[in-house]
């Protein structure tokens, strides 16, 4: 599906660092909106709603029906202990068109430009995410900030607990990062359900 954020954010989390100077400015403002915005449980809820609607969409689409059933194929083919010529080839005909398609999928994401209006932007335009966010009560900006929000919330959390630091960096909203720890358990129940299916 094209809702594959995690990626996308974590590249906008290190490229805000390391831009050109003319784009510095918009990604100071970035940086300081994605500081700025408060995780809640009810827009984790919300955010949560898009993302199954997205993936009911992906169900439904006959094109990832076929990558779906080539890949249930080849995991029956591999699972052969003594699998034929043929069955060799065809494993490496299905993986070559599985990757294929995995690989048109995310050539249509161009991760160059990964500023939050670029990305509201590609939200807006792509009439799938564009009707779940608008059913779950989101703008396509506030998606963006929030998942930024809770990437760097959740990455301080996951160092804090690791022992790689000892306290939470100036630049992290510490209220978003208090609120992951407070809420670890729903937190991590509306994140096995994001990822159902996946």
């Amino acid at each position: 599906m094209r809702w594959r954020t995690p990626l996308a954010l974590t590249i906008l989390l290190v490229s805000l660092a390391s831009v050109p100077a003319a784009a510095q400015a918009a990604a100071d403002a970035d940086t300081r909106e994605v500081q700025a915005y408060r995780l809640t449980l009810p827009k984790l809820k919300q955010l949560n709603a898009a993302m199954a609607d997205l993936r009911r969409q992906r169900d439904a689409d006959p094109a990832y029906q076929q990558v779906l059933k080539k890949k249930k194929e080849l995991a029956v083919l591999s699972e052969k202990e003594a699998p034929t010529d043929s069955d060799q080839e065809r494993m490496e005909r299905l993986e070559a068109e599985i990757r294929e398609a995995e690989e048109a999928e995310d050539a249509s994401e161009d991760t160059k430009d990964q500023s939050l209006t670029t990305m509201a932007q590609r939200m807006a335009a792509d009439p799938q995410i564009a009707g779940a966010l608008k059913r779950a009560g989101l703008a396509p900006r506030e998606t963006a900030t929030m998942q930024l929000a809770f990437i760097q919330a959740a990455f301080t959390v996951g160092l804090l607990e690791s022992g790689t630091i000892k306290e939470i960096p100036k630049d992290v909203n510490r209220e978003n990062v208090k609120f992951l720890q407070a809420n670890r358990a729903e937190i991590k129940a509306l994140t096995a359900l994001g990822q159902q299916g996946d």
